[in-house]
């Protein structure tokens, strides 16, 4: 609900002054939602598998870490490492750009 409300406000014409619809950060919003609902998903599976399906994975070594140490690296164990990075880099280029957009000023000047 978030995500759609966040669209509509890009989108909506009271906060524009007669410019277009600026798709960049419509982009932006997108992939970082997207990256996110990907993490969760993916994470809650595995967290699901290893706790609910795998309870006693092998004999002698049985339960959910066993599990996940097992799956980390397959693609259900390496997805979510790489869409959290993703998201956390474009979080912080979010944060760095608009240092750029301001110009700097020299006192007295």
């Amino acid at each position: 609900m978030l995500f759609f409300q966040c669209m509509v406000a890009l989108v909506n014409n009271v906060h524009r002054r007669e410019e277009g619809i600026k798709w960049w950060p419509m982009f932006y919003t997108t992939a970082m939602f997207s990256f996110v609902t990907v993490y969760t998903a993916v994470n809650l599976h595995n967290l699901s598998m290893s706790f609910i399906d795998n309870r006693e994975h092998r004999p002698g070594f049985s339960g959910p870490l066993i599990h996940q140490y097992h799956v980390r690296h397959m693609y259900l164990g390496l997805l979510p490492n790489v869409m959290f990075n993703l998201n956390n880099w474009l979080a912080d280029g979010l944060l760095v750009s608009s240092l750029f957009d301001v110009a700097p000023t020299l006192p007295g000047v």
